[in-house]
């Protein structure tokens, strides 16, 4: 990414390339740190939408034997729209 500083990787925390460049610069070097220095993946989709970027971001620079993937969360079980109108129905 060329002169993409501006670009937002992480969409519910605001996290943008060029943080998350900068934290490289100070060492961070897997997906947990990054998670934990920037908050990217720690906002309301738990990283379902910016994980894989951040993993192919970090997987570029780990040196590390064990590469540590950013897991996202999901809710403990989906629920329906109706169940979360508690069933009111717009006739």
């Amino acid at each position: 990414m060329d002169n993409n500083g501006d670009f937002v990787v992480c969409r519910c925390e605001n996290v943008t390339y060029a943080e998350m460049m900068k934290e490289m610069e100070r060492g961070v070097n897997n997906a947990r740190e990054m998670k934990l220095k920037t908050r990217a993946g720690m906002g309301f989709c738990n990283g379902r939408t910016c994980g894989h970027l951040v993993n192919k971001m970090m997987n570029e620079t780990d040196s590390g034997p064990d590469f540590i993937h950013l897991r996202s969360q999901p809710p403990i079980r989906t629920i329906s729209f109706e169940t979360l109108a508690g069933g009111v129905h717009d006739d």
